[in-house]
């Protein structure tokens, strides 16, 4: 009978309450796919880090001049020329890799379009450099990205 009567309580239910810790879960984007295409080619490629001369040490890899998208500088991953790393404990957990693949991640979204990771490097509007332009071959990277599973 209390069972039947528990039952009868919870199919009245119709929301749940989260509770004050609720967390919407991270998009998860295709890690590998990061360490041989978009870390070596955007993040490395396009100077994210390090920046240009004229940039005064300001970039990625100074973790006190930006607001976001802290990263941190190391040896380029393995891929062999393919899409997946030859030696995976350089990816592993508290690795510079995976930290940049997070720090990524944060700025990424499916609609590549509206992603921080496009829009701010392709604009003067709340970066102080373009740093690609729209048109560039590395968009097809970011776009591909986006798409992963």
């Amino acid at each position: 009978m209390a069972l039947a009567a528990g039952l009868v309580a919870l199919s009245a239910c119709r929301a749940v309450d989260p509770g004050p810790n609720f967390v919407i879960a991270e998009e998860q984007f295709n890690e590998d796919y990061f360490y041989c295409r978009v870390e070596p080619l955007l993040i490395f490629g396009k100077k994210c880090g390090s920046g240009e001369p004229g940039d005064g040490g300001n970039c990625h890899f100074n973790a006190s001049a930006v607001s976001g998208m802290a990263l941190v500088n190391h040896d380029p991953i393995d891929c062999a020329g393919g899409d997946h790393p030859v030696d995976r404990t350089r990816i592993g957990a508290g690795s510079p890799a995976q930290g940049n693949l997070q720090a990524a991640s944060l700025e990424m979204n499916r609609d590549y379009l509206t992603a921080p990771l496009f829009v701010r490097p392709t604009s003067n509007r709340d970066h102080p450099r373009e740093v690609f332009k729209r048109e560039d071959p590395v968009v097809d990277v970011i776009r591909t990205w986006a798409e992963r599973p």
